[in-house]
């Protein structure tokens, strides 16, 4: 027994020491990109510019995210829908004392020979998703987030480090889901809704380039245009009509932001759940799930003693789930793919699986920077009851 404990005792610093030697060779860079109004640029995409590394701004436009220290003398690409890519040393911007990127916008002005008609551009875009996306099995690396709010105030906060192996946009649904990681606070919901299956699953099929849109049916129009990388975007209008497809409700309409040359779908905006699809190129030019954000509203039914306890002159409460995915990281080799597909993700809502809460992974853990509202979450969860979010992580899990 007393070797095994020695044992074990030598593997747990071994790992410490590790992963504070390893935590002596990064740098964490962060800041904000902004235009030049001084308006935050939200989704902008930096990377460097010889390795495939890099993240996505927030909807602030807010960015954090490690490099090696014998990376600093790499550059980083910093590119975004509606905004001149730019270009600028790692060691410059670490010296700088102000950590602002800023974007220039684009000025755009479509060759009239190219200009096809709205449906004609999505039909294209659909044909061309298994060229444009990445359309064999790859595992993505991922955070997860949800956040419940009642009556305007911070109810309920769960988070899922994560991986899928999925096939991307050109099929409905992903392959395999493994939570690796996961905390949730303590829960004040009075209604408490129920997915039957982990809220990744919904992300995936509820976009609309990943079902058979009814395109006879639907009325496309073009509203506008940008650009993106170089590339001429058009942005197209999609209304369905009312009931034609079970994800898009009541004939509300969503756009599609569509490469002018290559037809590829940059960003997808979704009014009939309030979601954000934004892709990004991997190496070799092929475009996966970089950001997804949605928001789910609706009035509830709460029982009378409820209403009478809470003062509500109707026996309803309004309820808001916000969800937001960062993907971290890409893998398409098949050799390092590693995803232990979790049967129970695939049929229990993601607060009800039974995850350990492993307080070192998050207190290490270089996340993309919360957002205004995510912080406006946490900082009332803990105003409820004057219970720190780190105790409720540590009772709740």
């Amino acid at each position: 027994m007393k070797t095994k404990a020695n044992f074990i005792t030598t593997l747990i610093l071994t790992i410490l020491i590790s992963a504070f030697g390893f935590s002596q060779n990064t740098i964490e860079i962060d800041g904000i990109v902004m235009d030049d109004s001084n308006y935050p640029v939200p989704y902008a995409n930096l990377k460097l510019t010889t390795k495939y590394k890099g993240t996505m701004t927030n909807e602030d436009g807010a960015f954090l995210f490690e490099i090696l220290k014998s990376e600093v003398n790499d550059s980083l690409e910093i590119s975004c829908m509606g905004y001149e890519a730019t270009k600028i040393k790692i060691s410059d911007y670490l010296n700088e004392s102000e950590k602002i990127i800023r974007l220039k916008e684009s000025i755009v002005e479509l060759d009239e020979i190219k200009i096809l008609a709205a449906g004609d551009y999505v039909q294209n875009a659909l044909k061309n998703l298994k060229t444009t996306t990445i359309g064999k099995p790859h595992q993505l690396t991922m955070l997860y987030r949800r956040a419940s709010s009642e009556e305007g105030k911070a109810r309920f906060f769960v988070e899922h480090y994560m991986k899928i192996l999925d096939k991307g946009p050109s099929v409905k649904d992903i392959i395999s889901i493994e939570v690796l990681e996961g905390r949730k606070s303590a829960d004040y919901r009075f209604f408490k809704k129920k997915e039957f299956r982990h809220s990744v699953i919904p992300m995936t099929i509820r976009n609309p380039i990943r079902q058979y849109l009814p395109m006879k049916k639907m009325t496309w129009k073009k509203i506008g245009d940008t650009s993106y990388d170089t590339e001429d975007v058009v942005i197209i209008e999609g209304r369905p009509p009312k009931g034609a497809h079970k994800f898009m409700a009541n004939g509300q309409p969503f756009k599609l932001y569509i490469g002018v040359d290559t037809f590829s779908v940059y960003k997808i905006e979704n009014e009939a759940n309030n979601s954000l699809y934004v892709y990004k190129k991997n190496r070799d030019g092929k475009l996966y799930l970089a950001y997804h954000s949605r928001q789910w509203t609706s009035k509830e039914k709460i029982t009378p003693e409820l209403q009478r306890r809470l003062g509500k002159p109707e026996a309803k409460i309004a309820a808001t789930y916000k969800h937001e995915v960062f993907v971290l990281d890409i893998e398409t080799n098949r050799k390092k793919m590693r995803v232990r597909h979790q049967e129970e993700a695939m049929k229990t809502d993601m607060a009800d699986l039974k995850v350990p809460y492993n307080a070192n992974f998050w207190s290490t853990f270089v996340a993309p920077p919360d957002t205004n509202y995510f912080k406006g979450i946490k900082s009332e969860l803990e105003s409820n009851y004057g219970v720190p979010l780190e105790k409720q992580f540590l009772y709740s899990n």
